[in-house]
């Protein structure tokens, strides 16, 4: 990896955080498929450059963000988001160790990687397929049941392929919380989770083998993408109706890597 490629990932990190497509899926076929990473380091770097959308995040809803960091007047909104989010790292640390109990096998290959990927994808438009669509819940009223369901989509989003955003916002709408507000709240909810996991790679050396500056190179692209498009790809994800095209993409990557398996 050098810094143009760094650039890349970062800026695949950046367009693709805000859509259903699951952004560390896409990174993670780049790297192993085309740059020669080891699957291991790409999943490892994928999760990572996470922390540049989540400034992004900030960046762009400062106010919203700040309000929730925020503990002395605690709302039902409030109460929402940091339940969720421990729920999140309380699930995902596990399914993270899990994951990583696997590298050292002969699991991860550049194919077994893009069929992970092309799985995620058809399962997250499957879970967009369920969403309802009258939303007419506010988040300040959310249940335990809620804080639940939307904990465990975004755990589960350390998975390769599987989208954050998709299984975030999915789980939001199916029980019916309005799109707009919901939207927002799944950003916001990005970023203690994306922090996290980039605190994780360093501090357990996840990423050993490639340097810090290429990470920032990386983090600084996703954040400067990530913050120009967020408001073109919200206003994209309002209008188009991505659980077909999800099933669609994913089942094509699955294919397309079977049959170069095969041919192989």
């Amino acid at each position: 990896m050098d810094w143009f490629t760094a650039l890349l990932i970062g800026m695949i990190q950046g367009l693709l955080e805000w859509l259903p497509v699951s952004s560390s899926g896409q990174t993670t076929i780049v790297m192993v498929n085309f740059l020669g990473i080891r699957p291991e380091a790409a999943i490892s770097f994928g999760l990572a450059v996470h922390i540049g959308t989540a400034f992004a995040v900030f960046a762009r809803y400062p106010k919203p963000l700040l309000d929730m960091l925020d503990l002395r007047t605690p709302t039902g909104t409030k109460r929402f988001y940091w339940i969720t989010t421990i729920i999140s790292l309380a699930v995902a640390l596990p399914v993270l160790w899990a994951l990583e109990s696997t590298f050292d096998s002969n699991l991860w290959t550049g194919l077994s990687v893009t069929v992970l990927v092309g799985l995620g994808l058809v399962i997250t438009g499957l879970a967009l397929r369920r969403v309802r669509r009258s939303s007419l819940r506010r988040v300040s009223g959310g249940s335990v049941a809620d804080y639940l369901l939307v904990g465990l989509g975004q755990a589960f989003a350390v998975l390769p392929g599987v989208s954050r955003s998709g299984l975030t916002m999915a789980a939001l709408l199916g029980r019916k919380f309005r799109k707009v507000e919901a939207l927002t709240f799944s950003f916001l909810l990005s970023v203690p989770v994306s922090a996290a996991a980039f605190a994780y790679m360093l501090v357990f050396e996840k990423i050993e083998g490639i340097p810090l500056w290429l990470l920032a190179v990386a983090a600084l692209s996703s954040f400067v993408f990530g913050y120009l498009s967020i408001r073109a790809l919200v206003g994209l994800a309002r209008g188009v109706r991505f659980s077909k095209f999800c099933i669609f993409l994913g089942g094509i990557t699955v294919a397309i890597a079977l049959s170069l398996w095969w041919i192989g």
